[in-house]
């Protein structure tokens, strides 16, 4: 399966690339399995962002998701800060 990876500001910065085209298990079926996944395997900024995971947003597929949502083949998986304002 595979899923395209998208980082956004200070995320971005972190990995030094703005997208990733990834090949993932089929048992990496949520944004929370596949950074934990992810985490043990590459480790470095995936662990970092593992440990962000509480102020960090997801978005599958240009929606704001959950944690636990669904991740499909194809699908385009985005990785943000909070968005702040005044």
């Amino acid at each position: 399966m595979k899923i395209n990876i998208l980082f956004f500001a200070g995320i971005r910065e972190m990995f030094g690339i703005h997208e990733k085209c990834i090949e993932i298990k089929e048992s990496e079926t949520s944004p929370e399995k596949l950074l934990k996944f992810l985490s043990e395997k590459e480790q470095g900024s995936w662990i970092e962002l593992l440990n962000s995971k509480d102020s960090i947003r997801v978005a599958i597929n240009q929606e704001i998701s959950n944690w636990s949502d669904s991740l499909k083949d194809g699908d385009e998986l985005a990785f943000f800060p909070p968005i702040t304002g005044g």
